[in-house]
């Protein structure tokens, strides 16, 4: 079973606690602060600054590397999606 679960939008821990959301193509926190954007398969900081990239199975950080699939995000969050489950992945788990 998977630890989070994203649904309508939201990214609830264990315990229901809403703790962060994806506005259009923004990610928010848990008080609505933006914490970055989803800008095509590029995922960007609130500053604009590019920290992954996903191509549909594997998420690569700024230099390249992979870091993780989109089999690793539904280990851990439960919902559907690929790029907006990948930006809750890693802004909030990873």
């Amino acid at each position: 079973m998977a630890d989070y679960k994203f649904e309508d939008s939201k990214l609830f821990d264990g315990r229901r606690n809403k703790i962060g959301a994806l506005d259009g193509k923004y990610i928010r926190n848990e008080r609505g602060n933006k914490l970055g954007e989803i800008d095509g398969k590029y995922f960007r900081d609130e500053r604009g600054n590019k920290l992954a990239e996903f191509d549909g199975r594997d998420i690569r950080d700024p230099h390249g590397s992979k870091i993780g699939t989109i089999d690793d995000v539904k280990k851990q969050i439960e919902g559907i999606g690929g790029a907006s489950l990948v930006a809750m992945w890693l802004f909030f788990v990873h």
